[in-house]
């Protein structure tokens, strides 16, 4: 038996008598769509069948043909959708000081450096060839808004002190958010333990006295 068959035994409901609860559509879809991601993810969208999808998720092949006709349907409606900031997870405001923006840039790279963001970041790379569009979707929403959101950072700790002088924020963004992720991302693409909070702390300081010389502390 396999992982996945292992798991989808394991979560199999137990038969209950009476009449099956009622769920709306929405609901229905979105069973199918966190089936989806769990499955794509597991076993890779090359050996991902509709069949799967509808086991993981409780539902008949049929239901799942009447909301996505096939499986490039299915996983473009899942990256479509697919956020990969949870709500709140970034937090917005003045950054005042070096803390508070490190803290800023924590946050950023604890979510680009975590199990579900590097998972759909290589099943993206796996089919950017057929779907490119989807490619730049998932591009738009993970890489830009993130160094967008380190920008912000950094113009409000700027904002906050006069006294330096960041002259190109969104370079200095830029070249902050390769510094510190570019390779750490993509070791943890191969398969590579993530490094350790306290570790990432270390390389974020690094990586801004380096980029940001004058800011001090």
């Amino acid at each position: 038996m396999s992982r996945l068959q292992k798991k989808e035994f394991r979560a199999a409901p137990q038969p209950r008598r009476g009449r099956p609860p009622v769920i709306t559509e929405a609901r229905r879809r979105t069973c199918i769509l966190e089936a989806a991601e769990q499955v794509f993810t597991d076993i890779g969208y090359g050996a991902t069948t509709m069949e799967i999808v509808a086991r993981a998720a409780g539902m008949s092949k049929k239901t799942l043909y009447n909301m996505f006709p096939d499986k490039r349907a299915l996983f473009t409606a899942l990256i479509n959708l697919s956020e990969p900031y949870p709500e709140d997870a970034l937090r917005h405001g003045a950054a005042n000081s070096r803390e508070e923006l490190r803290a800023r840039f924590l946050a950023l790279a604890e979510i680009a450096l975590s199990r579900r963001q590097v998972e759909m970041t290589r099943l993206v790379i796996a089919e950017a060839k057929h779907c490119p569009e989807l490619a730049e979707v998932f591009h738009t929403r993970s890489m830009v808004k993130g160094r967008a959101y380190l920008a912000a950072a950094l113009q409000s700790f700027s904002d906050a002190n006069p006294d330096i002088t960041i002259p190109d924020v969104e370079g200095s963004a830029i070249t902050l958010f390769s510094a510190v992720l570019g390779d750490l991302h993509f070791r943890a693409l191969l398969g590579e333990k993530t490094v350790s909070r306290r570790k990432l702390v270390a390389r974020i300081d690094k990586a801004m006295k380096l980029v940001l010389p004058n800011m001090g502390r």
